[in-house]
């Protein structure tokens, strides 16, 4: 029969039918099976979907961070090696940073080492995968040689070459703030002196690292200054080796940030002046030298420039970037819009929120539509497999591994490499795999499941089922042996005794469902010999093995929708193939379905442009997650807390405000009592030798100048792309944990005495929320001393903060950048009027 005709047949009716061929008979017609696709379900898949961060360098000895003083936003989760969190999100990867800011000037000690060590073994013994960055300073200017660096790569690399199978890659690292090659030193990409040192780095950790590790990189430019530089600056040669260039990849720390994703894409360099749309295209074209998709991940900041609440740019860059893996936990401000976007279903996507869908197409998702096999094979002789598969996800496989047809009848196992078939060649869309393997000549003869096998290809995990790849299809994965199953009937060899299956039950149907449970029935099947009982399955589980033809699949939850198959067995242990699929669908509300109590709302302050407001604390029966504060029909905020402050607003005009609170399940409270507020009219311009005063002349941050004509800028605030936004001549900061401005001072102020800020808070007590350096001083704001020994407390009014410079060790002289950085820990808004010198 030929091959196209068979293909109109169903998986159950073939593999009910499958001949028996004796040892020495001619070749079995080969049977094509069509396969039942799975496209709902955000089941676990290794080296892809969301990460987790956690710190695996747990020993405060050696890491400062391992403490809630030290860590901005410290959980002590995040010292959980058994990674439970990470888990109970169905997620298999983790990130950690490598601490070294104690280490600058000095080798790192064998403690440090030996931790790191535990730490990926407890990741192995976890069954999860990891990424590491290792980093200099948390938030800060940082700033070591380039000796030292070298030498910290050789000690740490040596580590993770012993433990790079759960390793999936590595970023770079090592430079500036959060190792993420900007602020710091040999960060400069318009710098052709510090170019070559950049690529001596790379070089190294690319030469102690195995060639199974990625390198991912921030920035496009200084991927480009790697891979492929206008002319060579190094004088050493530039000698990454094709297969070095082919690893170095992307991680994107500030994803829809804005338009230039918070600086990602919009860098100057030495090579050139380049577009910014130049360097997105540069990164959706990124592919290895044999067309590969190379990683890409990395995660969102706390900005929201795009705005993405439709979820329509994320699926657009994700899919155009082939994008991989990416934190789940940062930043709420985007994550939590993903989780709030209800998608409608189209094409093969279901209906589903935005997370659940990128948690679903993040890197491959791998969907048979059939294969073509024979039905008997003769020990020594060769079985070839054509099979048609999709790529539902963004990208393809990113590192290798040998793709093994099984045949295994639970005695005996046979794992047989496909020749010729590379798994990361199956990229986004269709593909066609044709082989053949050889069974051993020893096999014994009998009748056997064949299956599709994916596994780990180190040795160490390639036993172990959570590394292996499932497909995206109903009834195939066997989780207890990581492998997919196509066939449950080929016979090798002779079959001795019973070798006919029974038939496919027919007429699945629901009988009855309740909130916890649900009814099945079917019609009988019939065997040559003998029908003893039959196998129920939800979904890729089988959940029950009755005698007769009725099944009561109990502990279910309610308003859930489940999947059923049946496959009857004889006593040989033959099974039919399986039945159609039935869905069923509890009675009952699913999960959380009680909303938060009523928030009831006031406003404690306001300037000119800003609002502030504050409300009593919801309750809820599981837990209130956050508020959603309206200005009229407007969400303007998501706050986790009972307080916030809309900024950009105009002086002297009235706004009116509601807020509702929202839990885990998405369920909100009814509207607050509604707040009009009229907002004050615009303060007076200041005095002294003025460094900002945000009245438009220079205009902020478009400009990127201050008034000193010196260069100024921001990133990762909540408001204007990052940069804040400036109305009514002051500029406000709306930060969760996160937030940069920097404004370069340049001139001579030994004139000078005070440097002074005029700056109020949305509540009150900011001032431990944030650091200000200046002059090589830096300290948390609230630190500083003022005249007579006092500290500088924010308040939700204006006023005039003076803090004397000589006193508090700022060196007048040369004073460089006035920085500030809020990754303390803080969530509110500063409003800065101006910032001069008296």
């Amino acid at each position: 029969m030929p091959t196209r005709s068979l293909r109109m047949f169903t998986a159950t009716t073939l593999l009910a039918a499958l001949a028996v061929v004796t040892v020495g008979a001619a070749p079995a017609q080969a049977a094509t099976v069509t396969y039942q696709a799975d496209l709902s379900t955000a089941f676990a898949n290794p080296e892809r979907g969301y990460h987790n961060r956690y710190e695996i360098i747990n020993d405060p000895a050696v890491n400062d961070y391992v403490n809630a003083a030290t860590i901005p936003g410290f959980n002590p989760d995040l010292l959980d090696r058994t990674f439970a969190r990470a888990k109970a999100n169905g997620n298999t990867l983790v990130h950690s940073y490598v601490h070294l800011d104690k280490y600058k000037t000095q080798a790192l000690p064998q403690a440090l080492l030996d931790n790191l060590a535990s730490g990926l073994g407890a990741v192995r013994t976890a069954g999860m995968k990891i990424v590491l960055r290792p980093a200099y300073t948390w938030d800060g200017y940082a700033t070591v040689a380039e000796s030292q660096i070298l030498a910290h790569i050789a000690q740490i690399n040596a580590v993770i070459t012993a433990n790079a199978d759960v390793v999936l890659h590595l970023e770079t690292g090592y430079l500036g703030a959060w190792g993420e090659w900007h602020t710091g030193g040999l960060t400069n990409p318009s710098s052709v002196e510090e170019a070559p040192a950049r690529y001596r780095i790379v070089k190294k950790i690319a030469d102690t690292t195995p060639a199974s590790i990625p390198l991912a990189m921030r920035y496009p430019i200084y991927i480009k200054e790697m891979v492929d530089p206008t002319s060579c600056v190094v004088p050493e040669g530039c000698t990454l080796t094709q297969a070095q260039k082919d690893r170095i990849s992307f991680h994107n720390d500030c994803f829809l940030a804005d338009l230039n994703d918070m600086g990602t894409y919009d860098n100057p360099s030495w090579m050139g002046w380049f577009y910014i749309e130049q360097k997105k295209q540069w990164m959706y074209d990124l592919a290895t030298s044999t067309g590969f998709n190379k990683m890409v991940g990395g995660e969102t900041c706390g900005a929201d420039g795009y705005n993405d609440a439709a979820c329509v740019n994320a699926q657009t860059e994700m899919n155009k970037l082939n994008f991989t893996e990416i934190n789940e936990d940062y930043a709420a401000v985007n994550t939590d819009k993903w989780k709030a976007a209800n998608l409608a279903a189209g094409g093969n996507d279901p209906a589903e929120t935005c997370f659940t869908r990128i948690k679903r197409k993040m890197g491959y998702r791998l969907r048979l539509l059939d294969a073509t096999f024979p039905t008997t094979v003769a020990p020594g002789g060769s079985l070839a497999l054509t099979a048609h598969l999709n790529n539902d996800g963004w990208s393809g496989l990113i590192k290798g591994r040998t793709a093994y047809l099984v045949l295994d009848n639970g005695t005996n196992r046979y794992n047989l490499p496909l020749n010729g078939v590379d798994p990361r060649s199956w990229l986004a869309g269709a593909s066609t795999v044709t082989s053949s393997v050889t069974v051993p000549g020893g096999a014994v003869a009998g009748n056997y499941k064949l299956a599709l096998w994916l596994p780990d290809p180190t040795s160490a995990l390639q036993g172990r089922p959570e590394y292996s790849i499932r497909l995206a299809n109903t009834g195939t994965w066997d989780a207890a042996k990581g492998y997919n199953v196509l066939a449950s009937w080929v016979t090798v060899g002779s079959c001795t005794g019973d070798c006919t299956a029974p038939s496919t039950p027919t007429g699945l149907t629901v009988s009855g469902v309740t909130n916890t449970s649900v009814s099945l029935s079917w019609t009988a099947s019939t065997d040559n010999v003998g029908v003893t009982g039959y196998q129920v399955f939800r979904g890729s589980t089988q959940v029950g093995t009755p005698a007769g033809t009725t099944f009561t699949d109990a502990g279910r939850s309610p308003g859930q929708t489940y999947q059923y198959t049946v496959r009857a067995v004889d006593a040989a242990g033959n099974v039919s193939g399986s039945s159609a699929t039935v869905s069923a669908t509890t009675t009952g509300c699913s999960g959380d379905c009680t909303a938060p109590s009523t928030p009831t709302l006031s406003s404690p302050a306001k300037t000119d442009t800003s609002v502030s407001l504050s409300w009593t604390a919801s309750t809820d029966n599981v837990g209130v997650t956050g508020y959603e504060v309206f200005r009229g029909a407007t969400l303007v905020g998501s706050p986790t807390g009972t307080s916030f402050t809309d900024t950009g607003l105009t002086a002297s005009t009235a706004y009116a405000y509601t807020v509702k609170a929202r839990d885990a399940a998405g369920n909100r409270s009814a509207a607050s009592n509604t707040v009009t507020v009229t907002t004050e009219a615009t303060p007076q311009p200041p005095t002294g030798l003025v460094l900002d005063n945000f009245d438009g002349t220079p205009a902020y941050p478009s400009s990127s100048q201050n008034d000193l004509a010196k260069w100024t800028g921001a990133n990762c605030f909540l408001d204007g792309g990052g940069s804040g936004v400036v109305t009514g001549g002051a500029l406000s900061l709306r930060y969760n944990n996160c937030g940069w401005f920097g404004s370069d001072v340049g001139v001579d102020l030994s004139a000078y005495t005070y440097l002074v800020v005029r700056i109020k808070g949305a509540a009150g007590g900011e001032q431990t929320h944030f650091n200000l350096g200046l002059g090589g001083s830096t300290k948390v704001f609230a630190d500083f001393t003022l005249d007579g020994g006092a500290h500088p407390v924010i308040t939700t009014g204006y006023q005039d903060i003076r803090i004397p410079m000589a006193a508090n060790g700022i060196n007048r002289n040369s004073p460089s950048q006035l920085a500030m950085g809020f990754w303390y820990g803080g969530n509110s808004t500063i409003t800065i009027d101006h910032i001069t010198f008296q």
